[in-house]
């Protein structure tokens, strides 16, 4: 009789490695801590209640949050040794992150040592999130890892050299290139692309806050219609039409008018909550590609798709939306409970 004992570690080991000497961090110390961070939240609890925080790892907290714009830390730790220092962080901050919080950690030196907390950015849905900031584009000497589940089983690792790998704990095939950011962003411009007067900074919003939306979801399907349609289709009449369309890009306008008063990101945040609740809602969310939204719990009419836009039923649904782009929507945009996404747009939106 054989007996084995298989360890993914060195797969992970080795792949982190490389992703952190291109970011220009070669410290052993370091790929231990990171390694042990994807393993830990690949599937992440605490007194049975699932959390997924992200983790950003710097050689500076003051010059991350400076580089924010905006934002406060609160320090948790003293110096501990890098390389174990994984379940301690997770167990001192995990639970306090959420509401816009997320966990720095700070290298000492040769990164043998390191000092960790809590941070958050701006409560402006309008302003640039850290991500955004540290990982948009490359920060010459400064490199900065984030570590985040994307779903369970599923932990990526990105640096601020723009590349990133997902590690997944499934029995999912590998792939070349991870596109769901793309995909996101693609349906941020459906759905602002007939604006009153073209905005990319709108869309920057937009996409904010259905990257987030999306992520927080158990799975989503989004329809996006043309402006200028006087109603929404009628295989989507199936739906909770709202009597006054939430109009984003007109709360957007108006706090950037206002030079952004306390009043104009309340009115902004709500908005931008509410949408979130829609997405997370079973059925189909409806905008518009004039940054407005226009109904939810949206169930299509298909002969193969007549049920709820629930599990495996969702993935039916997505075949029937599809089918209509181009004839009656601009887009439609796919989230399984399992993180996979697929979208499909009119070319040019």
């Amino acid at each position: 009789m054989t007996e084995k004992s298989i360890s993914f570690r060195a797969h992970l080991q080795s792949n982190t490695t490389d992703l952190l000497t291109n970011a220009g961090i070669e410290c052993t110390h370091t790929v231990r801590l990171v390694t042990g961070l994807v393993s830990m939240l690949a599937a992440y609890t605490e007194e049975g209640t699932p959390l997924s925080p992200s983790v950003f790892i710097c050689n500076s907290i003051s010059d991350l949050l400076k580089m924010s714009g905006v934002g406060e830390h609160v320090p948790l730790s003293a110096a501990v040794d890098t390389g174990g220092a994984a379940s301690r962080i997770l167990k001192f901050a995990a639970p306090l992150c959420g509401g816009g919080w997320s966990i720095y950690v700070e290298r000492e030196g040769d990164g043998r040592r390191c000092k960790f907390g809590v941070f958050c950015g701006s409560n402006d849905p309008s302003s640039l999130t850290v991500d955004e900031v540290v990982l948009g584009e490359p920060i010459k000497d400064f490199p900065v890892v984030r570590v985040a589940q994307n779903v369970v089983n599923k932990v990526e690792v990105r640096t601020s050299n723009g590349s990133a790998v997902e590690f997944r704990f499934n029995d999912d095939a590998d792939i070349e290139m991870l596109n769901n950011r793309s995909q996101v962003a693609n349906l941020a411009s459906a759905a602002s692309r007939d604006l009153e007067t073209p905005d990319a900074s709108f869309t920057g919003f937009m996409d904010r806050i259905l990257s987030s939306s999306i992520r927080d979801s158990h799975g989503t399907l989004i329809a996006v219609v043309p402006r200028d349609l006087a109603e929404i289709p009628e295989a989507l009449s199936d739906s909770v039409k709202l009597d006054e369309p939430i109009n984003l890009y007109e709360r957007y306008k108006l706090h950037m008018e206002e030079n952004r008063t306390a009043v104009s990101v309340s009115r902004l945040q709500v908005a931008s909550k509410l949408l979130s609740g829609f997405i997370n809602s079973d059925g189909i969310t409806i905008l518009d590609s004039g940054g407005q939204v226009l109904g939810y719990r949206a169930f299509i009419k298909s002969a193969d798709a007549d049920t709820p836009a629930t599990g495996g039923a969702r993935t039916r649904a997505y075949a029937a939306l599809s089918a209509l782009v181009g004839n009656g929507l601009s887009g439609a945009f796919f989230r399984s409970q399992d993180g996979r996404m697929d979208s499909n747009f009119i070319p040019g939106t």
